[in-house]
C-alpha cells in the first residue's frame, strides 16, 4: 500500500481534497440556507466557496505550484475558473446526451442517477487533466 501511495501520490491528494472541496460546498450551502440565502444564491455561493478552497489545495497542496507573485497567482486563478466553468458547461450538455443514449436507468431507486455518476466521473478527470496541464503547468523550480 505505501508503494502505491507513494507512486500516486498527487492523485490520492487530488482525490482527497476533492472530497473535501465537496464538503465545502455542501457545508457553505447549507449554512447559506439554514441563514435563509434564497437557495438559489446560496447554491452560487458554495459553489464560489467550493472553487476557490478547490484552487488553492490543487494551488499548493495537490500540484504543488508553490509561484506566487500576482501575475502567476491571477493567471492561475483565471485559468482554473475558466475551467471549471468549462466543465462544467461539458456535464450541462453531456447529462441529457447520456440520458438520451439509454443511461436514463433507475440506479439506487433513483432515475438517471448512474448518468449522473458517469457524467461526474468525466467531470473529475477533465479537471484534473486541465489542472495538471494547463492552470498549475508551471513549476517554481526553486
Amino acid at each position: 500500500m505505501g508503494k502505491f501511495l507513494e507512486k500516486h501520490d498527487e492523485g490520492v491528494r487530488y482525490i482527497a481534497f476533492g472530497i473535501l472541496t465537496v464538503i465545502v460546498s455542501w457545508v457553505s450551502y447549507a449554512i447559506l440556507a439554514l441563514l435563509g440565502v434564497n437557495y438559489s444564491l446560496a447554491n452560487g455561493i458554495s459553489w464560489l466557496c467550493a472553487v476557490l478552497f478547490a484552487f488553492f489545495v490543487n494551488k499548493y497542496l495537490v500540484f504543488r505550484s508553490i509561484e506566487s507573485n500576482s501575475i502567476t497567482l491571477g493567471a492561475e486563478l483565471a485559468e482554473f475558473f475558466a475551467a471549471r466553468i468549462f466543465t462544467g458547461a461539458v456535464a450541462i450538455i453531456l447529462f441529457p446526451i447520456l440520458l438520451s443514449i439509454g443511461l436514463d436507468f433507475v440506479f439506487f431507486g433513483v432515475p438517471g442517477l448512474f448518468a449522473r455518476g458517469v457524467n461526474s466521473a468525466v467531470e473529475i478527470v477533465l479537471n484534473y487533466i486541465l489542472s495538471k496541464f494547463v492552470v498549475f503547468r508551471r513549476k517554481n523550480t526553486t
